[in-house]
């Protein structure tokens, strides 16, 4: 069994677990955990409702937020494209290659990117390392704007801190929406923009409101529910 830190479990006994929290009361609960030793992230995990539906769905796509959490992201770019490559790298793009990166995926198991990106018409040669890059969340597809033709635009976005979301196989979505340094303010508006973006990606078959239950964490603290 994990054991828990002393200031985890003070913060538990603190809490009401029977209470569901107004959204702006569970970002101010939730950032009075916050140690001053370190900046943690402040985390909305969302139970889904898939009732409709048969078995697990695939719900993914990307967000910009407000004030975007996460900056300076690792960005893979994988064309044979001259012009594109051309352009990913005045993008700033960390990696740009073609047939040659994906030899060094195989080799190597892996690459070291946050996201990777690609031209629609390069994703023939990327499919022998779909098994790879698939479980890693990193296999470009057009649902999350990583397949484009535009890829400047892309990597600039994901370069300002675009993120990408993905519902894990439990019907379960986790998103960093803030950290404790951000203002109640600015962690409000992270979540209503994340919210919107995922309601958009509800599958038709799903019946009643694509989100069952709500809840607020710091990487290192109990969890309090909220109504959005």
């Amino acid at each position: 069994m994990k054991s828990r830190s002393k200031a985890y479990k003070a913060a538990l006994e603190s809490l009401d677990r029977t209470k569901v929290y107004s959204l702006t009361e569970g970002i101010e609960t939730v950032l009075g955990f916050k140690r001053e030793s370190f900046d943690q992230a402040v985390e909305l995990h969302m139970v889904m409702n898939l009732k409709g539906t048969k078995g697990p769905q695939s719900v993914r796509g990307t967000v910009l937020l407000p004030k975007p959490v996460a900056k300076g992201m690792t960005v893979a770019v994988l064309t044979d494209n001259e012009e594109k490559v051309t352009e990913a790298k005045e993008a700033g793009a960390d990696i740009v290659g073609g047939k040659e990166i994906v030899e060094e995926i195989k080799k190597n198991g892996g690459i070291e990117a946050d996201v990777i990106v690609s031209t629609p018409e390069f994703m023939r040669n990327i499919a022998p390392v779909a098994k790879i890059l698939g479980p890693k969340g990193l296999m470009p597809s057009p649902k999350n704007g990583t397949t484009t033709e535009d890829v400047a635009r892309v990597v600039k976005e994901f370069k300002a801190g675009k993120a990408e979301f993905r519902m894990d196989k439990s019907g379960v979505m986790h998103q960093a929406v803030g950290r404790t340094s951000f203002a109640t303010e600015e962690i409000e508006k992270n979540i209503r923009e994340f919210v919107a973006e995922v309601e958009k990606q509800k599958p038709e078959k799903v019946k009643g409101e694509f989100v069952s239950k709500t809840y607020l964490a710091l990487t290192q603290s109990p969890s309090v529910k909220v109504k959005l």
